[in-house]
């Protein structure tokens, strides 16, 4: 049985972002957009709500080609258990 070659490997052609910016906006605004898909270019809000497609069209139509898009859960703030 022949051994299997891998592709060779090429450089990736897209250059980092830094996403600084984003994350403050994250780090302030969160809160606001519980259950919802954020769009976002540096500090900027491009769009929100529940349907990514829509968010993403505005995107695309604006010109953006590398936002930041995530979906803001609550469940990933720090919860405390027991009884007080």
């Amino acid at each position: 049985m022949p051994a299997k070659t891998l592709p060779p490997v090429r450089p990736a052609r897209l250059k980092a972002i830094d996403r600084s910016r984003e994350l403050l906006w994250l780090s302030q605004h969160r809160r606001e957009y519980f259950g919802e898909w954020v769009v976002l270019n540096a500090d900027q809000l491009i769009g929100h709500g529940k349907s990514l497609e829509s968010i993403m069209e505005r995107a695309r139509a604006l010109g953006i080609e590398r936002p930041l898009v995530i979906r803001i859960e609550e469940d990933d703030l720090p919860r405390m258990g027991g009884w007080l």
